[in-house]
C-alpha cells in the first residue's frame, strides 16, 4: 500500500478528504455533500431544493468539518462516561442520568416503549451516525412547553475526562465521532434492486449519491427546461411578422439578453402612425388611379378648409371689430343729419315720422310701382290733373301733387344721399365679416374630412377646438360692436395651419407615389413602411407574451447554465482514488474473518468489485463458487443483518485506535444460531473496546451475559447493565441493575440478605403489618430465585428463551441426585408456608428474620454445591 492509499484508508480520513475535495465544487454539490453525509438517501424534496441551489434561487449550506468524523479523533480512544441532562428528548424524564461501564460491554434493556430509543437517539446525533430521513429527535407533543432536544455527554479521551454539552442542530464535540455506531438501516451492506448484496463504504456511498444527485439534478433542470420551451405561445413559434422588418429580426433574435426596453421602443403605434399605416394599406391594395382621384378631392377640400379657415382668423380681429365700429357711427351721424333735415322740411305734414327708415322703405316701393308698372315711362313722381296717387289710387290734388314733389325733393337731396352711402358701406363691411363665419355644419363636415377621410383624430379635435374659438370672437365682434363701450374681445385662437399643409404634402407625395410604376423604388419604400408599421402594430398585440418570453428565455439560459455544474468528472476521478485505497486486500481478508465468527462463512462469500456506476465503483458480496448467482437471493434476512455487522466490524479493523461501538438493537429478525454468535462476537470486542448495546430482546440479553462469562479461550469479558422504564407520564427511567429476573443469583441473594437487613426492625418493633408486607415479598422472591436456581442447574443443555439445546453440557447433567431434588422441594415448599406455619388462626404467627436467613442460606449453598460439582464435571 502506498502512501496515499495509507492517508486515505479508514472512513474518517477518506471524509476529510472529501471535505477538503469539495471545496472547489459547486455550492449546491457541497450542500448534497452534507445531506448524504447525514442520511442515507436524498428524497424528492431534496433535489428540489437542491436544484433551486444549482440555479442561484438559495445559497444552501456546504459540507464542513462538523459534519464528518474527525480525523483526530482516529487516533484517540474515547469511551463514553454517561448521558445526562437530556430536555426536550420524546417523553423522556427529565433529571435522568445514563451511565455506561467504563469496560467491556453495557447492556441497557428496555421494553418497548420504556424510552430506550431516545437514548440511542441522542447517542446517533452526538457520534453523527447517519440516519434515515424523518429519524430526527422529536420533543415531547404532550409537554406544554418545549425546546430544542438537548443532552449533555460525558467521556473520556484516554484517561481524560471531559463533559460537552448538545442542542439538536448544532454540532457536537469533534471528538466524539470517534464512537461508531451500527445500525442495519443505515449500513454499508444493501440488498439492489438486482438482489445483489452489495458493499460500499460511506465514502464511496456519498459520492456515489453525489453523482446520482448530479443525474437527478440534470433531468430536473432538463425537464425544467422543457416546461418552458413548451410554455412559448404559438404566436411566436410562428410569427405573424416580416423577417427583415425591424420586429422581424427581433423576434428572430430574441433571446435572455433582449432588452425589454427594445420591446417597448418597437411595441404599437401612435395615432398618427396607425393612420399611416391605414393610408399605406388603402393605397397599396387599391386601384392607384381611384386612389389618385381620391386623394385629388381631398386635396381640393383641403385648400378650400386652409382659404376659410385664414378668412375666419382675419375677420375675427380687433382692427375689423374697430372698422365696423367706425363704420356703424358714421352710419348713425349721417341718419342723424338726414332726420334732420326731414324735420325740418315736412314738421307741418298731418302725419309723423315722415323721412324715416320706415318711410323711407314705403317712398322707395311707392317709386319702385312707378317706375314698374303705373308710369313706366314717366319719371317718379307723375303729377298733374289726370295723375293718380299710386299709394292710395286717388286723383291727385294740387296740394297732393305739391306734396309728392317734395317727397322725391328731400329724398333726392345730398345728406339723404351721405346717409345712404353710410349705410352701404356699413352693410357691405358688416358683410364682409360675418361671410367669414364658419356654420356648425360647415365645422363638423371639416371635423370628419379631418378626422375619418386623412385619419387624423388629433388635428380634427385641435381644429375643431380653434375653429370654435375663432367663431366664438367673431360673434363677439359682430355682437359687440355697436355698443357704445365694447367690451374686450376673447383671447386670440393661436392657429396654426402648417399641420393641414403638410397633410396636403403627405397627399401630394401620395399621389405622386401611386403615379409611379409598382416595380419603382418609390413604391418599394412604401411597402418597406407599411410593412415596418404593421409588424410593430402586431408586436404591440403580442407584447406581453414576448417580454414574457424574454423571462423565459433568461430562465432557459439560467438553467442551462446551471446544468453544466452536473458533470461527474470530478467525482469518478474522487471515487475510484478513494475505492483504491479504502477497499484493500486488508479490508477484504478482515471481512472474511468477521463473516466466519459471524456464523455465516458456511456460504463462502467474499469481496468483489463489480461494476461503476457514474464513475463510482461498486463492491458486491458474492458467493466464491458461483459468483453470478444474485446474493440477495441466498442469503436470509438474518444472515443479510450478519454480513452487514461484519463489514462494520472489519471497516472498523482498519483504525487503530479501540474507541467505542454503540449497537442499536443489533439482532432485531436473527435466528437463535446468528444471535449466538453475534452475542459471541461483541462480547469478544468488549474484551478491548468499550461496547453499549441497546436491546428490547430478553433472550439476547441473556445469550450476552452467557457470552460474557470465562471461557476456555478467554477471560470474562466485564459487563455492566442498565434497565430502562416507563413510568405514568414519562418514559425514559434509568436504573443501575438488569432486570430482577435476568440478575444473576449471586447478587439475588446478597440483595435478599442486605434487605433482611434493613427491615427485621419491623418485626424487632413489633410493627406486624409492616412485617408481614415483608414476609409476602421474601415468599414470592425465594420461591422465584429457587426457579431460576434450578433454571441455572440444567442450563448447561437447554436455558430459558432459546431454543437452541446443547448437547455438550449434558455431562453437566450427571452430577445432579436425588437429593440435589430433594432438597429443592423441602426449601421451595418452605417458602410457600411461611405464612401458614399456624393453619386455622385467624392471626397466624409470622416467622421471625432468623427463619428467613436460614432459607436464604439453604438456597445460597444448593446453587454453590451444585456449580461446584458441575465444574469438576466439565
Amino acid at each position: 500500500m502506498n502512501k496515499q492509499e495509507d492517508d486515505l484508508s479508514n472512513e474518517a480520513t477518506a471524509l476529510a478528504d472529501i471535505l477538503k475535495w469539495s471545496a472547489d465544487l459547486p455550492a449546491w454539490q457541497r450542500d448534497t455533500l452534507r445531506r448524504l453525509c447525514n442520511q442515507p438517501k436524498l428524497e424528492a424534496t431534496d433535489v428540489v431544493e437542491l436544484a433551486a441551489i444549482c440555479k442561484g434561487l438559495d445559497q444552501g449550506t456546504p459540507l464542513d468539518a462538523s459534519h464528518i468524523r474527525d480525523p483526530a479523533a482516529s487516533h484517540a480512544v474515547v469511551t463514553l462516561g454517561a448521558l445526562y441532562g437530556l430536555s426536550n428528548v420524546n417523553a423522556l424524564a427529565p433529571g435522568e442520568r445514563l451511565s455506561f461501564g467504563k469496560a467491556g460491554l453495557t447492556i441497557i434493556y428496555g421494553d418497548n416503549g420504556a424510552g430506550k430509543s431516545g437514548y440511542a437517539r441522542v447517542l446517533k446525533q452526538l457520534c453523527r451516525a447517519r440516519s434515515p430521513k424523518g429519524d430526527a429527535i422529536l420533543p415531547n407533543i404532550y409537554a406544554a412547553t418545549s425546546g430544542a432536544p438537548a443532552a449533555s455527554v460525558e467521556f473520556f479521551i484516554g484517561a481524560q475526562k471531559r463533559n460537552a454539552a448538545w442542542t439538536q442542530g448544532s454540532s457536537p464535540d469533534a471528538m466524539l465521532s470517534a464512537v461508531s455506531v451500527f445500525d442495519s438501516r443505515t449500513a454499508n451492506i444493501h440488498v439492489e434492486n438486482t438482489n445483489d448484496l452489495a458493499y460500499t463504504p460511506l465514502p464511496l456511498r456519498i459520492l456515489a449519491g453525489l453523482a446520482q444527485v448530479c443525474q437527478d439534478v440534470k433531468s430536473k433542470l432538463a425537464a425544467e427546461i422543457k416546461a418552458l420551451q413548451e410554455q412559448t405561445p404559438t404566436i411566436l413559434t410562428t410569427p405573424d411578422c416580416k423577417q427583415n422588418t425591424p420586429v422581424g429580426k427581433l423576434i428572430a433574435g430574441l433571446s435572455g439578453k433582449t432588452k425589454p426596453e427594445t420591446v417597448e421602443k418597437l411595441a404599437g403605434l401612435t395615432a398618427e402612425d396607425e393612420t399611416r399605416l391605414q393610408t399605406l394599406t388603402a393605397d397599396l391594395s387599391s386601384d392607384p388611379a381611384r386612389t389618385i382621384r381620391q386623394l385629388q378631392g381631398q386635396e381640393t377640400r383641403i385648400t378650400g378648409i386652409i382659404t376659410q379657415l385664414e378668412r375666419l382668423a382675419a375677420s375675427a380681429t380687433d382692427d375689423n371689430r374697430t372698422a365696423l365700429r367706425d363704420a356703424h357711427t358714421n352710419l348713425a351721424n349721417a341718419r342723424m343729419a338726414a332726420a334732420a333735415a326731414s324735420a325740418n322740411l315736412f314738421s307741418k305734414e298731418p302725419l309723423p315720422d315722415i323721412g324715416s327708415d320706415v318711410w323711407k322703405i314705403l317712398w322707395e316701393a311707392a317709386r319702385d310701382y312707378s317706375r314698374a308698372a303705373a308710369y313706366p315711362k314717366q319719371p317718379f313722381p307723375v303729377t298733374g290733373s289726370k295723375a293718380h296717387c299710386v299709394l292710395c289710387q286717388q286723383p291727385l290734388s294740387e296740394e297732393a301733387s305739391r306734396r309728392l314733389s317734395s317727397f322725391e325733393a328731400f329724398v333726392q337731396d345730398e345728406s339723404k344721399r351721405r346717409e345712404q352711402e353710410a349705410a352701404d358701406s356699413y352693410d357691405d363691411a358688416l358683410q364682409g365679416v360675418s361671410a367669414a363665419a364658419v356654420s356648425m355644419k360647415d365645422l363638423a363636415a371639416i371635423v370628419s374630412l379631418i378626422r375619418d377621410d386623412i385619419g387624423r383624430e388629433d388635428l380634427a379635435s385641435a381644429l375643431r377646438r380653434d375653429m370654435l374659438h375663432l367663431a366664438w370672437r367673431l360673434r363677439a365682434v359682430l355682437r359687440t360692436h355697436v355698443l357704445a363701450t365694447p367690451p374686450a374681445l376673447p383671447p386670440a385662437a393661436a392657429l396654426s395651419l402648417d399641420p393641414l399643409r403638410a397633410v396636403l404634402a403627405g397627399i401630394a407625395g401620395r399621389i405622386q407615389a401611386l403615379q409611379s410604376d409598382a416595380s419603382s423604388p418609390e413604391r418599394a419604400m412604401l411597402i418597406t413602411e407599411r410593412d415596418g408599421l404593421s409588424d410593430r402594430k402586431w408586436l404591440g398585440v403580442v407584447k406581453t407574451d414576448v417580454l414574457a418570453q424574454i423571462d423565459r428565455l433568461k430562465a432557459i439560459e439560467a438553467i442551462d447554465k446551471a446544468s453544466k455544474d452536473t458533470a461527474t468528472n470530478k467525482i469518478t476521478t474522487q471515487s475510484a482514488r478513494i475505492a483504491q485505497a479504502l477497499v484493500t486486500n486488508r479490508l477484504r481478508g478482515r471481512f472474511a474473518i468477521e463473516v466466519d465468527k459471524l456464523g455465516v462463512a458456511g456460504l463462502a462469500i467474499e469481496l468483489q468489485q463489480a461494476k461503476t456506476t457514474a464513475g463510482v465503483p461498486f463492491f458486491q458480496v458474492r458467493l466464491i463458487n458461483k459468483p453470478n448467482e444474485p446474493v440477495g437471493k441466498v442469503l436470509s434476512e438474518g444472515e443479510h443483518r450478519c454480513v452487514a455487522l461484519a463489514a462494520f466490524l472489519a471497516e472498523l479493523s482498519t483504525i487503530d485506535a479501540q474507541s467505542a461501538i454503540v449497537f442499536d438493537d443489533p439482532v432485531s429478525s436473527l435466528d437463535h444460531l446468528h444471535r449466538d454468535k453475534v452475542a459471541a462476537r461483541l462480547a469478544e470486542a468488549g474484551q478491548t473496546r468499550q461496547v453499549i448495546v441497546f436491546t428490547h430482546d430478553m433472550a439476547f440479553l441473556l445469550l450476552l451475559d452467557e457470552a460474557c462469562r470465562t471461557t476456555k479461550d478467554r477471560e470474562a469479558t466485564p459487563v455492566a447493565y442498565r434497565l430502562i422504564s416507563r413510568g405514568t407520564e414519562n418514559a425514559g427511567y434509568c436504573h443501575q441493575d438488569p432486570p430482577a429476573n435476568v440478575m444473576p443469583l449471586d447478587k439475588v441473594i446478597d440483595g435478599m440478605r442486605a434487605h433482611l437487613a434493613n427491615v427485621k426492625i419491623h418485626h424487632e418493633r413489633g410493627d406486624q403489618a409492616r412485617w408481614l408486607r415483608e414476609v409476602t415479598s421474601f415468599q414470592d422472591q425465594l420461591r422465584t430465585t429457587w426457579e431460576r436456581a434450578v433454571e441455572e442447574a440444567v442450563g448447561p443443555v437447554i436455558r430459558r428463551l432459546s431454543r437452541k439445546v446443547d448437547t455438550t453440557g449434558l455431562i453437566k447433567l450427571t452430577v445432579l441426585t436425588d437429593g440435589d431434588c430433594t432438597a429443592m422441594r423441602l426449601a421451595f415448599g418452605r417458602c410457600s408456608a411461611l405464612l401458614h406455619s399456624q393453619p386455622g388462626e385467624l392471626n397466624p404467627r409470622l416467622p421471625e428474620p432468623t427463619a428467613i436467613e436460614a432459607e436464604i442460606d439453604a438456597l445460597e449453598k444448593w446453587i454453590a454445591d451444585i456449580r461446584a460439582r458441575q465444574e469438576k464435571a466439565a
